[in-house]
């Protein structure tokens, strides 16, 4: 479905204040550490007071997340559509307190339920990158940076969950399995794991060996290291955007944009409101000036060694697109002087 599509199934996209797609991805990281913690340190069991309060500041965070749903819905005119496209996201709002019940306390799938929130909240995110209509540079390193952290963090929860259950269960024992000595064992472990498959694909000295782990480990790689990719280049743009050239073929002002400068000179000198010499002066003015940008850019282009490799890689792409434009033009312009 098109972005206009969407937009005609809500009576309004404006969210109310407490309900935007930042705050909503970072309690949502709040919520899935809370369950981190948890785990790790079996709080139900060893200090069921902070359990307690913990399980508390979750209902909170579950009532925050219902409440964001609810308030989706009404803004929406097409229910049906509604619920065939946002109401998976329920099954993600189970409250910390019935993994103390002791008839629910072994489900596993209780805390993979969790990670539909961080899914939900990375899908808004790029949702809302597409909706709108000027999205700025720094607005997309934001929303970039969130979904890498939040597919990093949401990968080590999963192979930690995987992983750890495998190490209490084989490498505990008297004779553990050859592959102990590179299981993941605790979350941090898993986010330092998960960190460098996404930015690197691994070292090697930790990888899950579970099936459920390396399918996770597959993820990531496919899916991580080209939205890193597309932070690199999005911060490089943002990075840059301070010494951006005055050549700008999008541009819309005479001052900055030499085209339409060049159009509304050729067209007083169609008028005969400007001389021959004028225009061939203005003319060659423009053209000196892109030639200078031309070499100004190219030595920026080349003074990149000294940054890491990834930004290097993104800015030159930017460069040499923008050397390319003004290359062109300077061409027309060069044409348009030998039909003078």
């Amino acid at each position: 479905m098109s972005d206009f599509d969407v937009r005609d199934k809500y009576d309004s996209l404006e969210q109310p204040w407490w309900a935007n797609d930042f705050l909503i991805l970072v309690f949502t990281m709040v919520n899935i550490g809370i369950i981190i913690v948890d785990l790790e340190l079996e709080l139900f069991e060893n200090n069921f007071s902070l359990w307690w309060k913990l399980a508390v500041l979750d209902l909170i965070l579950v009532g925050f997340f219902f409440a964001d749903l609810i308030e989706d819905y009404n803004r929406c005119n097409d229910k049906s559509w509604w619920w065939k496209t946002h109401g998976w996201e329920f099954l993600g709002i189970p409250p910390m307190f019935l993994a103390g019940l002791p008839f629910l306390s072994g489900v596993i799938s209780l805390k993979f339920l969790r990670l539909i929130r961080a899914f939900a909240g990375i899908l808004r995110l790029i949702g809302a990158t597409q909706r709108a209509n000027v999205v700025p540079v720094g607005k997309q390193v934001q929303h970039l940076f969130m979904i890498v952290f939040s597919l990093i963090v949401s990968g080590a929860f999963f192979v930690y969950i995987f992983e750890e259950n495998y190490y209490q269960l084989y490498c505990m024992g008297v004779n553990p399995p050859g592959d102990c000595a590179r299981v993941i064992r605790d979350f941090p472990s898993a986010l330092w794991w998960a960190l460098v498959t996404t930015t690197t694909v691994g070292y090697g000295d930790l990888s899950p060996v579970t099936g459920p782990g390396k399918l996770v480990a597959a993820s990531l790689m496919l899916v991580g290291i080209g939205l890193v990719g597309s932070l690199a280049a999005t911060f490089s743009q943002l990075f840059y955007s301070n010494n951006q050239i005055i050549f700008d073929p999008d541009a819309q002002n005479t001052d900055t944009n030499p085209l339409i400068l060049l159009e509304r000179l050729a067209s007083l000198h169609d008028g005969k409101a400007i001389s021959d010499d004028d225009f061939e002066a203005a003319m060659s003015l423009i053209r000196a000036r892109m030639i200078a940008e031309l070499r100004m850019l190219r030595i920026e282009n080349d003074s990149l060694t000294t940054l890491p490799i990834p930004l290097q890689v993104s800015a030159k792409m930017v460069f040499m697109d923008k050397m390319k434009k003004i290359d062109s033009e300077i061409q027309a312009i060069s044409e348009m002087f030998e039909e003078e």
